[in-house]
């Protein structure tokens, strides 16, 4: 069932929540990306939050009906699924974690995986160690207890955008030595994303020091008058909102961050073909956030889990934990997750793509047992999910036996 709705500015479209993918156990934090050839992968992960993980595998859907249907394809090992350099000949590459320091003893120059997937997803490629980043101002903190897939505060890449043809700028955040907090950095490639060097810090451990973290998960995108702005996290909870900042030289410097209306973690960002902005994030919540303006001044908020609870069964009803979309305490906020009689049912880590002018998918997951894994002979499974149009689900998904499931779930967007 499609709900349409008008805001300041803008109608659209939203439909009903389609499945992608399931699984037990654990099946989140999902990525949504396209081949230059057309074809659409949705990635989620299918390993437990943590750092020191055993395994890491991560699953991939496939759509070749710009995502009106979608199959399991494969579960790969090496690589996250959130490769975002499209090659002309139908390849999605880009480095891959984990980092470690090369040569060991130092902690400024970092190698790690360099992954692709080829011939539009029939073939992926892991080059072991194949990416390095380099140049870095400082040193990275060391981890207190290294693991074989942790050995310091640096996290994988979130965001590239090419800036002329071979030329990619990315984002990435780390802890430096002596902080307490995170920066994030820019970092450019003009190999396909095998080589980075450090370019400049974004935004520093001291900025915002009224938030519970520094500037991180970062995404990046190019506005209409040609600067560059940078939306990251910078906290967990209601009351941490969003931060950026802008770029007028292709990234070499960035002014002061100042703060958005959204909150918490993991935006994504895109500019429609429309030039409306919008930013996918949530936590508590899911939400998408938009702006008719060309830099981003003012934005709206469109709850995406009321629309999602209005048009799903029961059974597949998302709850923002006990705490709701209240503000909550650091302690609250940690707790929440772990619940087991009312948890935060989505991480809120969210993707999204536009395949088609002002046509908007949308991933994102349900957990029904919070950060718990799904036990295997459960009947409530998670799911993540994403927004579809012109697209009604098929007779035998809303079966009371319940499965854990990606979903897509698709928005058309109108200016007015």
């Amino acid at each position: 069932m499609a709900q349409e709705m008008r805001q300041e500015g803008l109608r659209f479209v939203a439909q009903t929540p389609r499945v992608v993918a399931e699984g037990v156990g654990f099946c989140w934090y999902p990525g949504i990306r396209r081949f230059s050839t057309g074809e659409l992968m949705a990635a989620y992960s299918l390993n437990p939050d943590s750092g020191e993980n055993l395994v890491n595998v991560t699953g991939i859907s496939l759509s070749k009906d710009e995502g009106a249907t979608w199959a399991h394809h494969c579960d790969v090992s090496g690589l996250s699924g959130r490769l975002d350099i499209a090659l002309p000949d139908g390849t999605l590459a880009g480095p891959n974690a984990p980092y470690k320091p090369e040569p060991l003893g130092q902690w400024r120059t970092f190698v790690g995986h360099y992954g692709r997937f080829e011939k539009s997803g029939q073939q992926y490629t892991v080059e072991l160690w194949g990416t390095r980043i380099e140049g870095l101002p400082r040193d990275v903190k060391a981890r207190a207890v290294q693991s074989r897939t942790r050995w310091a505060e640096i996290s994988p890449f979130r965001d590239s955008i090419e800036l002329e043809p071979g030329r990619y700028l990315a984002t990435t955040y780390m802890t430096f030595e002596g902080d307490a907090r995170y920066s994030t950095v820019v970092l450019i490639s003009e190999d396909e994303g095998r080589n980075w060097r450090y370019l400049s810090t974004v935004a520093g451990a001291d900025a915002g020091t009224d938030a519970r973290e520094g500037f991180c998960e970062a995404c990046l995108v190019r506005l209409e008058d040609g600067d560059l702005m940078c939306v990251g996290r910078m906290g967990g909870g209601r009351d941490q909102l969003l931060a950026r900042a802008y770029s007028s030289d292709e990234g070499k410097t960035w002014g002061p961050i100042d703060r958005l209306p959204a909150w918490s973690v993991l935006p994504d960002i895109v500019r429609l073909s429309n030039g409306v902005l919008v930013i996918s994030t949530g936590r508590p919540g899911l939400f998408l956030w938009f702006s008719t303006d060309p830099r981003g001044q003012n934005w709206q908020p469109f709850d995406v889990m009321a629309h999602h609870n209005a048009v799903m069964d029961k059974a597949h009803h998302i709850s923002p934990g006990k705490y709701g979309l209240e503000a909550v305490t650091r302690e609250q906020y940690y707790t929440v997750h772990h619940d087991f009689d009312e948890p935060d049912q989505t991480t809120s880590y969210t993707s999204i793509l536009e395949v088609a002018p002002n046509r908007l998918l949308m991933v994102y997951d349900r957990v029904p047992y919070g950060w718990m894994p799904v036990p295997t002979d459960a009947e409530v499974r998670s799911r993540i999910l994403a927004r579809y149009p012109t697209s009604t689900l098929p007779a035998d998904s809303m079966i009371p036996r319940e499965r854990e499931r990606i979903y897509v779930l698709e928005l058309e967007i109108e200016r007015q």
